[in-house]
């Protein structure tokens, strides 16, 4: 969903650079598929539709519903009436909005998430257990990223820490030797 973030318009044909402020706020406000059905040529509606062909996998649909219908809808421009397109669109409407947010604030936008193994930095980092930092010995080198959970967010040199969940050094296998 964040593929292309950092990019003004999501690196999408059809989908206006800066989207207006009255289509932020009037969906900011409103649940999502009622703005699709009322604006479907909308740069949201256009971002969603984009981010559902490539996001939901078409066996994952037929997997879920036992069929590609509500695939069939969206490669034609409709939007189906179902909770699990509800609560996709929910989700783009979110991250929608944070890049609208991000690109008000700054032309200088990037996306950073952190790789297991990665030794934890409090700058860039917050662990999702509140307290887990403490449970580790005094020096943050026996910390280590177990995932990223949330990734993290350079905004105009302002960061927005990732939320990892952490693990000790000793969770992890010791390297391989050649």
């Amino acid at each position: 969903m964040l593929e292309n973030f950092e990019s003004p318009n999501f690196s999408l044909p059809n989908v206006d650079e800066k989207p207006s402020r009255e289509e932020f706020f009037d969906l900011r406000s409103v649940d999502p598929v009622q703005y699709l059905t009322r604006n479907p040529r909308s740069s949201f509606a256009r971002f969603t539709l984009h981010k559902y062909l490539s996001v939901v996998h078409a066996k994952m649909e037929c997997s879920f519903f036992g069929n590609l219908n509500q695939r069939k809808l969206v490669n034609s421009g409709g939007f189906p009436d179902s909770g699990f397109f509800a609560t996709f669109c929910e989700m783009s409407k979110r991250i929608w909005l944070l890049h609208c947010l991000a690109f008000c604030l700054s032309e200088n936008v990037t996306v950073f998430q952190l790789k297991r193994g990665c030794r934890f930095s409090q700058v860039y980092m917050e662990s999702v257990k509140s307290g887990d930092e403490s449970l580790f010995s005094g020096d943050n080198s026996d910390i280590r990223v177990g995932f990223t959970v949330v990734p993290g967010f350079n905004i105009g040199g302002h960061v927005i820490q990732s939320q990892v969940y952490l693990t000790p050094v000793t969770g992890f296998p010791p390297p391989v030797s050649s």
